[in-house]
This record gives C-alpha cells, structure tokens and sequence, in this order.
C-alpha cells in the first residue's frame, strides 16, 4: 500500500538561495515543497506545472517580480493561493499585494512567527498581514 502525501504544497521563489533554504526549512515539517526557484518567471513556471496549494513569492526578484508573477498566475486563472514574503514594509505595498489577490503579506524579518500562520490562512481562504507591519496600526 502505498502512502500519500497529504500535507499541503507548496512552490518557494526567492532570488537569495540561502533564504530559500531557510525557508524550506521552516516549512518541510508541515508542508511538501514541490519547488524552490529563484526568479518570478520561473515560480510562474513551477506552478504551472505542479499546481501548488501556495505560492510562497518574495516581491523583488530578477525577470518577473512577486507583483508580475501573481498577476501571470490569476490571468491564467490559477488556484494556487499566494503569500508575499518580503523586505517591504510599506502600506503601498501592502494595499497592492491584496488588490492583486495575493492573500498573505509576510515580512522577512517576521518570518519564524508569521509565515506558517500566512500560509494556513491563505489555505483557509483568509488574509493574513505581518502583525509588524503599518498597515495594522501596531
């Protein structure tokens, strides 16, 4: 009998190879990581063709950035839900980010406490912001 998988996928795009290691890190336990890239054409490419459960997207990266790559990936009408993880802790950002679709806004600095709760909100269908970040006002 053969066993399945049946933690949640997930596709990783960063342009920082140590970072992405990280964060594969961080979330092997709970989730299965398909792939891990390192530029927004490429993440557009790797869910395509594995069709994650998240995205997990930094927002500047080489090619196609985190903005572009979302954008690619809702005209195509993907289901994949997409979480932002970036350095960009501007509101202007941040109101983009959820304009776009993208349902979580994680900031870098926070990721060991934001970045799994991001990602189960997503998959639940909910926005999640980095509590650290202006747009709540703390």
């Amino acid at each position: 009998m053969k066993m399945t998988d049946v933690r949640p996928t997930v596709v990783l795009a960063d342009d920082h190879m140590g970072l992405l290691e990280h964060i594969s890190k961080l979330l092997r336990p709970g989730y299965n990581i398909l792939a891990t890239v390192n530029n927004g054409l490429m993440a557009v490419g790797a869910v395509r063709k594995f069709n994650p459960d998240i995205a997990v997207l930094d927002i500047a990266m080489p090619g196609l950035d985190g903005f572009g790559a979302a954008r690619e990936l809702r005209q195509n009408s993907c289901n994949t839900r997409i979480v932002f993880l970036t350095m960009y802790d501007d509101n202007d950002y941040i109101s983009a980010a959820l304009e776009s679709g993208v349902l979580g806004y994680v900031l870098k600095t926070f990721m060991q406490s934001d970045l799994i709760p991001a990602i189960e909100n997503a998959l639940a269908g909910h926005i999640f912001v980095s509590s650290h970040s202006p747009k709540t006002g703390r």
